[in-house]
């Protein structure tokens, strides 16, 4: 019979009594573009095209490289034949082993009380749900666990017998299956470092030099390894990412002033996120261009991790690893050398709360170890991380059950953040779906006042697309036009606008926008073929709505006159 011990049997049960909520969600927001809608995804027979391809489909930006997500996503799509059940079991197995490798960490950091109770925090932490409820969040969950697991083994055979060349093989091994996974776990190296150095006496830096260059070397060659292969695949580019609207125009400097803000943000869903939302986007954190309150907290915040790093790193060892195990996780977070897609994802501090938990931890190993608890301040303290516990299971169950299906989650999703423009946009589209006209095109008028100047021709081009669908041509025909005079290099866009004049009989401004569009030196082919469609139908003086144009999905030259 396998005997589990009682300290992972409850963290085990805490994790999955904070995701089982959610056993029964349908797929929602990016679950449906990158998973359900996504036929690369659908059968193994496509290996092939998922080891060659970035992670995101056409007609989305073919950014990132992510083949053991692509194909653990196609393996739980066949074997759960297309429902979200499989993957929702997946993500549910993967969240207890994270829990239990931070558990098996911890032990080997602070005292056993102590480790139990912030590893049963970690099982019950909120934020994470993000990267448990949607499939997608998957990629996350690999990354932390073959980290917390190399961690484990890396302090082990450090403190016994030392790394044999089997144990690099196996961090080798688990390496390239978390960088395969999601692209910060190419990191993971560094926490090893920061464990080498803060946790592992004896021996001079030469002396720990001759021992673990060569593994060290092995990681490195892997590491220029799947960095070589990301550029090839992604034409010449590590990442080819789109970026965060609130950085468009800002300076290396306007990046860091921004981030400075964000970093109090962090700290409070770490320390107690009683308030979550899927976006963050302008509007909900906006662009920084000098020193506020925020950035003051910011950077007060940073200062005093970085003491407590300082003064923890022989006394309280465990302090330092997780304030610099937070440091090294949250490094593809922070934008300020390299801006990404993201300026604040609760997803994205799924691995670096394992730091602060760490850290919380080793401080009250401090204060209630040393010196010697009494048992009434042993109680209270059990009594206090019970309740936090509880809380926690309380607040990811709700949390969970906001992603049962795309309705349920746009309508809080604008509701968890009403500044959002995207989750305005998804609010709006839940509302046609519905047949709430007037209170679709309101919420649609709100998603373009709150979007970046420079991205409202993009909210243009979607309620179109909306408009085309209910047969709007009119109404259609407006938005086009005006998303392609903030943004006249559209070719699918001037595409539709033919089109739709076309459908409204409107054969001269039709014909017009196809010479526009030669002129521009657009698809040679299907401009000529909606000019030529243009002068019939005026020619015979085609009635409205008579005129049809197929349409395939794709880009512009998937548009074609209708036989």
């Amino acid at each position: 019979m396998l005997h589990i011990p009682r300290g992972l049997a409850a963290v085990l049960a805490v994790a999955l009594a904070a995701s089982i909520a959610g056993i029964g969600n349908a797929f929602a927001y990016d679950d449906i573009h990158l998973i359900e809608l996504n036929t690369r995804f659908h059968s193994l027979a496509n290996w092939r095209e998922i080891l060659t391809s970035p992670y995101w489909p056409p007609p989305y930006n073919q950014e990132h490289y992510r083949p053991l997500t692509s194909l653990l996503f196609t393996a739980q799509y066949e074997l759960g034949g297309g429902g979200p059940l499989a993957f929702r079991i997946t993500s549910y197995a993967l969240y207890a082993g994270c829990a239990a490798a931070f558990l098996s960490l911890a032990a080997r950091l602070l005292p056993p009380g102590i480790a139990l109770a912030v590893a049963l925090l970690f099982a019950a932490h909120p934020v994470h749900v993000e990267a448990v409820a949607p499939a997608v969040g998957q990629s996350e969950l690999l990354v932390a666990l073959a980290a917390l697991v190399m961690a484990v083994r890396y302090l082990d055979r450090r403190k016994g017998n030392g790394l044999t060349g089997r144990d690099w093989g196996l961090l080798g091994a688990l390496y390239l299956a978390a960088s395969l996974s999601k692209e910060h776990g190419l990191l993971i190296p560094a926490l090893l470092l920061a464990l080498e150095a803060l946790l592992i006496r004896g021996g001079t830096v030469r002396q720990r030099a001759s021992t673990l260059w060569r593994g060290y070397a092995f990681l490195g060659a892997l590491t220029v390894g799947l960095v070589s292969l990301r550029v090839a695949l992604l034409g010449g580019e590590f990442s080819r990412q789109w970026t965060a609207e609130v950085f468009d125009g800002l300076s290396m400097g306007g990046r860091a002033l921004t981030m400075l803000g964000v970093v109090p943000e962090w700290a409070r869903l770490m320390l107690w996120p009683a308030h979550l939302q899927a976006d963050y986007a302008p509007q909900e954190i906006v662009a920084a261009t000098s020193l506020g309150l925020k950035q003051a907290a910011g950077v007060l915040l940073l200062l005093s991790a970085g003491t407590a790093w300082w003064l923890a790193r022989r006394r309280a060892p465990a302090i330092s690893l997780g304030v610099l195990w937070m440091a090294v996780t949250l490094f593809p977070a922070s934008n300020v050398l390299i801006p990404t897609g993201s300026v604040l994802a609760e997803r994205l501090l799924f691995l670096p709360s394992a730091g602060f938990l760490l850290a919380l931890g080793g401080l009250t190993a401090l204060l209630i170890v040393e010196p010697k608890p009494s048992p009434s301040r042993k109680k209270g303290a059990w009594a206090v991380c019970l309740l936090l516990v509880l809380g926690g299971v309380g607040r990811s169950v709700e949390r969970h059950r906001v992603w049962r299906n795309e309705a349920f989650f746009s309508v809080r999703g604008v509701q968890d953040a009403p500044l959002s423009y995207r989750m305005n946009r998804g609010y709006a589209e839940i509302l046609f779906e519905l047949d709430r006209w007037d209170l679709a095109m309101a919420a649609y008028d709100r998603a373009l006042e709150l979007a970046p100047p420079t991205h409202v021709w993009r909210v243009r081009n979607d309620l179109a697309r909306r408009l085309r669908a209910e047969g709007r041509s009119d109404i259609e025909v407006d938005q086009l036009s005006l998303s392609l005079e903030q943004n006249p290099d559209q070719e699918d866009t001037r595409g539709y606008l033919i089109i739709a004049f076309l459908a409204l009989g409107r054969y001269s401004d039709a014909a017009a926008q196809a010479d526009s569009a030669l002129a521009r030196h657009g698809d040679n082919t299907v401009f000529r073929e909606l000019r030529a469609l243009a002068d019939s139908a005026a020619g015979s003086d085609a009635p409205p709505g008579t005129v049809r144009v197929g349409i395939r999905t794709g880009p512009v030259s998937g548009l074609r006159p209708a036989p």
